[in-house]
């Protein structure tokens, strides 16, 4: 590091930060990482249930924005565009899963079942919700966890997945539907 004062980040946009990493400014694209890192973060927990598993998507999905920053046509856009590539990367990491284990989830508790009612009912309950998201493709799944889990708008989601409004609610209202079949299904 140089024995340069670090200039302040916090208050600049995301627009100019973008532009001037794009420029090869390092200190600006920190500091969209740090900015942005807890929530692309948070969507990759939605997917990944291992802390690692999660710090490693975060970790590829700012690799790909770096990488990929001249692709931005809109520097006032970062945010979304930034949450596409990550929405896109976890997508990408539950096909890979799927294709390596043959379902998302995370692993069984190893805790004695001695008293423990309230844990294994969760486990169960937490067994049950991912076997019913497996049911679903990369893309509805992305949907129910931004729209259910996130409490993301159908604009927001729109703008991330870059599907239109409607495509959004159709297809939410039919993976919910599916979900539900499948709970009924499976515990009724």
């Amino acid at each position: 590091m140089s024995g340069r004062p670090r200039p302040r980040l916090e208050g600049i946009d995301d627009a100019a930060l973008a532009r001037a990493a794009f420029e090869g400014d390092q200190q600006a694209f920190a500091a969209l990482v740090v900015r942005h890192g807890p929530g692309v973060a948070h969507l990759a927990s939605r997917f990944c249930r291992d802390p690692a598993g999660v710090e490693d998507l975060a970790q590829e999905v700012f690799v790909k924005a770096y990488l990929n920053l001249g692709g931005l046509r809109d520097w006032g856009m970062f945010r979304g565009w930034l949450h596409r590539i990550a929405a896109n990367t976890c997508i990408d990491w539950l096909r890979r899963r799927k294709i390596e284990d043959g379902l998302v989830g995370g692993l069984e508790d190893t805790l004695p079942d001695e008293g423990e009612a309230a844990r294994r009912e969760a486990r169960e309950a937490r067994r049950r919700l991912e076997a019913a998201m497996a049911v679903l493709g990369p893309k509805d799944r992305l949907l129910v966890a931004l729209l259910g889990l996130e409490g993301k708008s159908v604009e927001e989601v729109a703008a991330l997945t870059g599907l239109t409004r409607v495509n959004v609610k159709v297809r939410a209202f039919r993976a919910r539907r599916k979900l539900k079949a499948f709970l009924e299904k499976d515990h009724g």
